[in-house]
């Protein structure tokens, strides 16, 4: 084999351990493309526009048919038909409000299905990054498992050697199991994280062993844990161009346009039709005009409820954008917080390195006991698991914030 294919070779065997890279983009496509919640959305708002349209065109037209007997001049009888096309019109002032109904419409469902694919991609890149934090903490579980069945070995010696009581053994033995224990739940929870992100990007999924093996892996591109930066300087501007606020916005104006609609569309049932008769062997043409009286107060209740609903949407969308203000100045008071707490468990995990650095030392000139070095690497591995569990914590409150907001923050990293 030449050095060429070596190196393709080489290339290829680094590329199926690294596992498969996708970009952002495809990651939203793989997200809506297998998101039954999406799907669903996107036929419910594409019915609705259809539904829209029907409003908008005349109703079918009928034939009507009046058939009788009659006696003509000389006595005899004959037949005499009429027969009429009758169409039921939608007038110019009540096609006009439709057609304004629908643009309002198409513009509110496309809003809507935007804001529900924002809040999937939010929900994906969440389990995404938990996903990996979890994977990180579940590296350090086997570590400590491991550290424990060395450690464990040793003491089996000491034991046999007499320098450890049986007792103290199986303490060190209960220790052990815990940590095993400990690995087995997390892996649980691996397996349940890795299985729903699976099925987002339309995965084929295999039995729990797949957790071993590097190949089956998908890195994003471009998606990372990470610090908001500064949402103070764009959270005003985000607010005002909420998807929230847009969507009830336009169902107030809709409102509004249903009740000039209920107004206008007080002759909903006119009806009018052209035919032929056929009497006393002649054939005549034949007119026919069905004009409602609209006496009754129908449309002016109609109007009236379409009115409160306007004015009951303008009311939430002013309670929604407080409220949303509320929300989002709180989480990003959150994450100023997390984000301290996690900068300092930096320096915790690095202080508490350096002791078990110590501590190995000390063990290894038999300075301190067993249980004491093994003190020093529980105080470290705890540390990197509540580092791992403060990342987490940061990732879930970010992705309330984009709920809240309606869009991800992934450009303002």
């Amino acid at each position: 084999m030449d050095l060429r294919k070596v190196f393709l070779f080489l290339c290829a065997t680094m590329s199926l351990a690294s596992g498969r890279q996708i970009s952002l983009g495809e990651f939203l496509k793989a997200v809506e493309r297998n998101s039954i919640d999406l799907i669903n959305n996107k036929a419910f708002y594409q019915s609705e526009i259809e539904n829209q349209k029907s409003l908008l065109s005349w109703d079918y037209p009928y034939v009507e048919t009046d058939i009788s007997v009659v006696k003509n001049s000389q006595g005899r009888n004959e037949p005499q038909t009429t027969t009429l096309l009758m169409l039921t019109p939608k007038l110019p002032w009540v096609s006009s409000m439709l057609r304004q109904s629908l643009n309002i419409k198409t513009i509110q469902y496309k809003k809507s299905y935007e804001l529900s694919k924002n809040l999937a991609f939010i929900a994906a890149k969440r389990l995404y990054l938990t996903y990996f934090i979890t994977k990180e903490k579940y590296n350090i579980y086997i570590q400590r498992e491991n550290n424990y069945q060395s450690q464990l070995d040793i003491a089996k010696q000491k034991l046999e050697a007499g320098s450890m009581s049986k007792k103290d053994y199986i303490n060190f033995r209960n220790s052990y199991l815990e940590a095993k224990l400990a690995k087995t739940n997390v892996k649980s929870t691996l397996i349940d994280l890795k299985k729903i992100l699976d099925t987002l990007l339309g995965k084929d999924l295999s039995d729990g062993a797949y957790l071993d093996t590097l190949d089956s892996e998908i890195e994003i591109s471009g998606l990372s844990f990470g610090y908001v930066a500064n949402p103070n300087h764009f959270i005003d501007k985000i607010l005002e161009e909420s998807l929230y606020v847009e969507i009830i916005d336009l169902l107030a104006k809709d409102y509004q346009t249903n009740a000039k609609l209920a107004n206008r569309d007080r002759l909903s049932a006119l009806e009018i039709g052209a035919g032929i008769e056929n009497a006393n062997s002649s054939t005549n043409l034949s007119l026919k005009l069905q004009i409602p009286l609209p006496l009754t107060p129908k449309n002016t209740h109609l109007k009236r409820k379409y009115m409160a609903l306007q004015s009951g949407a303008l009311q939430q969308s002013e309670v929604t954008k407080r409220n949303i203000k509320i929300k989002a100045k709180s989480y990003i008071e959150q994450l100023k917080n997390k984000q301290q707490y996690i900068e300092i468990q930096k320096e915790n995990i690095q202080n508490k390195k350096s002791l078990m650095e110590m501590g190995k030392i000390a063990y290894d000139s038999q300075k301190i006991g067993l249980f004491e070095y093994l003190a020093y690497q529980n105080s470290y591995m705890d540390s990197l698991i509540t580092m791992a569990d403060a990342k987490i914590d940061y990732v879930n409150t970010e992705a309330l914030l984009e709920e809240t907001l309606g869009r991800s923050l992934m450009e303002r990293k």
